[in-house]
């Protein structure tokens, strides 16, 4: 949002949403979802395969998920 210069308001009106939608994403209220990540990517002009420019994904596995060591 801060490299497109736009605020949580001008996003949600891009991907078509209510404000407060982006402002629990934001705040870690909700997921962005199924839903959301397609109108997520076209208000910021990517494709699919851009989508690691807007999510980080980290190595460790949530929810106290192990490696398999076989």
């Amino acid at each position: 949002m801060d490299e497109s210069d736009l605020d949580a308001r001008e996003l949600a009106k891009k991907m078509n949403v209510a404000p407060s939608t982006v402002y629990r994403i934001i705040n870690g209220d909700r997921g962005a979802g199924g839903e959301l990540i397609p109108k997520l990517l076209k208000a910021f002009d990517l494709s699919e395969k851009d989508f690691d420019k807007l999510f980080i994904f980290s190595e460790v596995l949530p929810y106290d998920n192990k490696e398999v060591i076989q």
